[in-house]
């Protein structure tokens, strides 16, 4: 009697059990059902992804064939290969394209560089090289670009018909470079606008100094000065012009005209070159 009492127990806990799951089953199953299939999808893609970048990386698909150059003028195809370390063959996806491009960077003629991978079998390199403008003295001669950057030491072979800029201290350059590579900026602005200018035509620039903050252009062939002083280059070029006009027509030759007067803006101070001796005098 109490086995038969004990086994209608176990029966009747076994249907409240049943009765319970169908009943979470009823309210929570399409969720957890849902949730069931999202896991082994999830499951199922991170496997294949795996495997993917396993194959991308050792499938010779991806094995680099060409490389592509732009921007190349000064340094040469051969250079980059030996400063990134490419080679035909290396994986696409297995190249650290920021340390070459770091790499490439450390090139004397490289400003910047950027390096791509197009798929399936290629780098593109496309490079940024610093444009020369001048040459200055730094103890050593270097390659001055645009911004004001000593960017490379002059070497034999640079056969580059620019202008000398002298007068930069290298100790000076050394702890504060920004400020002298404001003046260097600005003392080519000079050199440029005087290029562009009436009073530049045919009497090109051989030279700009530095003195403190004044420019001091001196031109190709009898080496005459042209004192600019600081800012106003556009008034003090058309006030050049006038007196250059007035010396020809006098026959005169300057040794060095002077456009910065401190006291006087408006005037131009010359140093004559004469026969006998030499005189100054002014204009205005």
């Amino acid at each position: 009697m109490a086995f038969g009492q004990k086994n209608k127990r176990r029966k009747q806990d076994a249907a409240v059990r049943t009765a319970a799951a169908r009943g979470v089953l009823s309210t929570y199953g399409v969720p957890v059902l849902k949730f069931l299939v999202l896991v082994a999808v999830l499951g199922g893609l991170s496997w294949g992804g795996v495997e993917g970048w396993r194959w991308a990386r050792t499938s010779p698909t991806f094995a680099l064939k060409r490389t592509a150059y732009h921007g190349l003028s000064h340094a040469t195809e051969a250079e980059v290969l030996r400063y990134t370390g490419l080679s035909a063959g290396q994986n696409l996806f297995e190249l650290d394209l920021g340390a070459m491009e770091r790499a490439l960077a450390t090139h004397p003629w490289v400003k910047r560089a950027e390096l791509r991978r197009r798929l399936p079998n290629m780098v593109e390199v496309n490079v940024t090289e610093h444009v020369p403008v001048a040459m200055v003295t730094l103890g050593d001669l270097y390659l001055l670009d645009e911004e004001g950057e000593p960017f490379k030491r002059v070497r034999v072979g640079d056969a580059l018909d620019l202008v000398l800029l002298s007068g930069v201290d290298r100790e000076e350059y050394g702890k504060s470079p920004e400020p002298v590579q404001a003046r260097m900026r600005a003392a080519m602005d000079v050199v440029k606008a005087y290029g562009r200018s009436e009073a530049g035509k045919g009497r090109p620039v051989s030279e700009a100094r530095l003195e403190g903050e004044d420019v001091v252009l001196v031109l190709t062939g009898a080496g005459e000065e042209l004192r600019f002083g600081d800012g106003d280059t556009e008034q003090k070029l058309e006030r050049l012009q006038r007196v250059q006009s007035e010396l020809r027509r006098r026959g005169l030759v300057a040794e060095t005209i002077s456009l910065d007067h401190r006291t006087r803006p408006g005037w131009v101070t010359l140093k004559l070159t004469a026969p006998a001796s030499e005189r100054t005098a002014g204009a205005r």
